[in-house]
């Protein structure tokens, strides 16, 4: 990939984007890195960009979701549509609930699971036609019929656990039981109460009378009590018996009606209801499906077989039954012998894969590695719970995550995790990436990797540690980055370390499209650019003010005669109007040692509002805009300073009003709303101080927030300033 082009309309929050990306380089002996920085404040691209890939990385089309405008898009490699397999995004959402299906790439070993799975496959064969046959005995679900067995005999594997059955003898003829309508939870329910363990033998005795006693209604296997209240309160709920209808009953001469018939069902089970507990016993018995089924078993079977399985059905015997009922399927099953023959022939060789693969130094362990050794201080350490299922690609693989805290240590899944700081998440998230990567790079995958904000929520150490390990994707020749972030600190890390100044860009936006610019000034944006351009650049000579302020209070202090005049540049103050350009660049040419011409007597603030008023004329605004921020956020304050000073004037009614203090413009808006508290002004100064005031002390290091307001947004709140004073 050499050259990746992008033509973006209508994607997500992007109106209109064209650009190309010249990842070729031209000199061999120093080639530039294959990855592009972009920094763009929060809101302008960054979402809709990693979005717009993440689509394409699924096969989907980009689109635009506020206003539901038709999408269009170009996304070519060297004159390619690109494929979905040659994207990647670390998105800035963290998502830490599950483990990447990429750490289960890197684990399988690609000769050793094409010989595990040829082996498997008859093996399969006959295991599946051995649950297909158990499940006609047992009645079991196919896909519960080995955790099934594996429970009742508590042995791990089932060739073992099969095995161990067929070497046992059941001396009874179980045919007549099937597992799952007596051990149904909901049959079990009925196994457990109290009135089973205790009456069992007694109501199954009366049970059986209702079947043989005089004017019974009831005929075994055909119609029980169960199906008689059935059928008996489906014809009151349907109003049979309020219409004045009756039912005949085998046997007898007359019709009856609902009330008689209660009395004649009273009668028939006074035998059972007369006692409470064989009521309830009854009552349970009839109250489900599956508790029906057990009953309707127990009247199917003889008087000798009942008595057998009420015994059996006892708790103390109730788990040796279980065992005992897959005793009798397996050994009375053909289909057991010879998938036991068949696992016996191939066992010695799957044996062996097995321990080889848990021997082999995995892969993963580099990725895990790389993880710890780069990510310092986290809670926990890494591995693989299942790493030879997982090489053998019969398992995905399971991350495992250790916590100790002196003698204390815990083991959680991934899926556990509830205690990490944003930090750490951040930090677990990554190592998907890792493992994708590594899982890439067996694949000798090209790949393009969208990498939106992936410093955020890390402290500096570890921030350093993405750049490193960035910096070593460069090295793979078919891997190539985009990296897009908002903050500025990170942008001038990835440009000091190994993203080319060439290869560093800026995101612009004007009225219909994102525009990608140069950055400038990345190293030192004072020296790159300011320094040699403040007697040229008058935008650049109001905008060095509170650095040079900044410089001179940690030089001399702030008594400094200098510092207090640059202190009359930045608010409106008795001599701010007097201060002339020649003045500041007296003061400029005295810090730095410089020459530049001081005899300009134009007025520092008109100056000042002169370069805001241009500022806000212009259509475009490209690059990295500092020094016009700046300007206008001292603009915006200084105007609406002399809003406030000339209100508390006519509030005062002292026209020589002037603050006097610290803090100047907080303070100022404290004793406007103390004044006029309902005043629809102080929204827009509560955004002034917000927004604009803490920005203005910049420093060469501390630069970043004032970059994260757009341009737009200060020309806007300028603009509305302005409209309060009607200056």
């Amino acid at each position: 990939m050499n050259i990746l082009k992008i033509n973006l309309k209508n994607c997500y929050g992007i109106q209109s984007l064209d650009q190309e990306f010249d990842f070729a380089s031209t000199n061999p002996i120093k080639p530039k890195a294959k990855a592009y920085a972009i920094y763009a404040p929060n809101g302008l691209m960054k979402t809709s960009f990693s979005k717009t890939f993440e689509d394409l990385a699924k096969g989907n089309a980009p689109k635009e979701e506020r206003y539901n405008r038709p999408s269009t898009y170009v996304v070519e490699s060297d004159g390619n549509a690109i494929q979905k397999e040659e994207i990647y995004v670390v998105k800035s959402e963290i998502d830490i609930k599950a483990d990447s299906p990429a750490i289960t790439n890197i684990l399988v070993n690609p000769a050793s699971k094409a010989r595990y799975d040829e082996l498997l496959i008859d093996l399969d064969k006959q295991k599946n036609k051995l649950i297909g046959s158990l499940q006609k005995s047992s009645k079991v679900a196919k896909k519960e019929i080995e955790r099934e067995i594996l429970n009742d005999w508590a042995i791990g594997d089932f060739p073992t656990c099969i095995r161990t059955i067929k070497a046992t003898t059941v001396e009874d003829d179980l045919s007549p039981y099937e597992y799952n309508t007596i051990f149904d939870p909901k049959a079990i329910e009925v196994l457990k109460s109290q009135e089973f363990i205790s009456k069992a033998s007694e109501f199954n005795e009366r049970y059986q009378e209702l079947f043989s006693q005089a004017g019974t209604i009831y005929q075994k296997g055909v119609f029980n009590p169960t199906k008689a209240e059935t059928s008996f309160t489906t014809l009151d709920k349907q109003g049979y018996f309020a219409g004045g209808h009756r039912v005949h009953l085998r046997g007898e001469s007359d019709s009856i009606d609902k009330e008689a018939l209660n009395q004649k069902l009273q009668a028939i089970h006074a035998r059972i209801d007369g006692d409470e507990e064989l009521k309830k016993l009854r009552a349970s018995l009839a109250k489900n499906a599956q508790a029906q089924a057990l009953t309707d078993l127990i009247e199917s079977l003889s008087a000798s077989q009942v008595e057998f399985i009420l015994e059996k059905l006892q708790p103390r015997n109730q788990a040796q039954f279980r065992k005992d009922l897959w005793s009798y399927y397996i050994q009375n099953n053909t289909d057991a012998s010879t998938y036991l023959e068949s696992y016996a022939a191939n066992k010695e060789e799957l044996e062996r894969i097995e321990a080889d693969a848990a021997l082999a130094a995995p892969r993963w362990t580099e990725a895990v590695e790389l993880f710890n050794d780069r990510f310092v201080d986290m809670p926990f350490t890494l591995t693989i719970s299942n790493q030879t299922q997982a090489v053998l690609g019969k398992e995905k693989a399971e991350l495992k995550f250790t916590f100790r805290d002196g003698t204390d240590m815990v083991e959680w899944k991934r899926s556990e995790l509830k205690t990490l700081s944003q930090g750490e998440k951040r930090a677990l998230y990554l190592l998907n990436f890792i493992f994708e990567v590594e899982s890439r790079k067996l694949a000798n995958q090209e790949t393009i990797f969208i990498i939106d904000d992936i410093a955020d929520s890390f402290d500096y150490k570890n921030k350093h540690a993405i750049v490193q390990y960035l910096d070593d994707l460069c090295n793979t020749g078919y891997f190539y980055q985009i990296i897009l972030t908002h903050n500025f600190d990170f942008f001038r890390t990835l440009a000091n370390n190994f993203v080319h100044r060439d290869r560093c860009l800026m995101a612009n936006r004007n009225s219909s499209s994102i525009t990608l610019a140069k950055a400038e000034g990345i190293k030192n944006y004072f020296i790159g650019k300011w320094k040699n351009n403040v007697a040229t650049s008058d935008c650049i000579l109001c905008a060095t003010i509170p650095f040079i302020r900044n410089l001179i209070e940690y030089t001399k202090g702030e008594s400094d005669p200098d510092y207090l005049t640059l202190t009359s540049l930045l608010h409106w103050m008795n001599n701010t109007d007097t201060i002339t350009v020649g003045e500041y660049l007296t003061i400029y040419n005295s810090l730095f040692g410089t020459s530049h011409d001081s005899s300009n007597t134009r007025s520092m603030k008109d100056l000042l509002f002169t370069k805001a008023n241009e500022i806000c004329a212009h259509s475009t605004h490209d690059g990295l805009n500092l020094e016009d921020k700046v300007l206008l956020s001292i603009a915006t304050r200084m105007q609406a300073e002399i809003f406030l000073t000339t209100e508390l004037r006519r509030l005062k009614r002292d026209s020589s009003y002037w603050f006097e203090g610290k803090e100047q413009f907080g303070n100022l808006i404290k004793e406007y709303s103390a004044l006029t508290p309902s005043a629809r002004e102080l929204r827009t100064l509560e955004k002034v101080s917000i927004t604009v005031s803490s920005n203005i002390h910049l420093n060469s290091f501390m630069y970043e927030p004032i970059l994260d307001l757009t341009i737009d947004h200060l020309i806007s709140l300028y603009n509305e300033v302005c409209g309060l004073s009607h200056i």
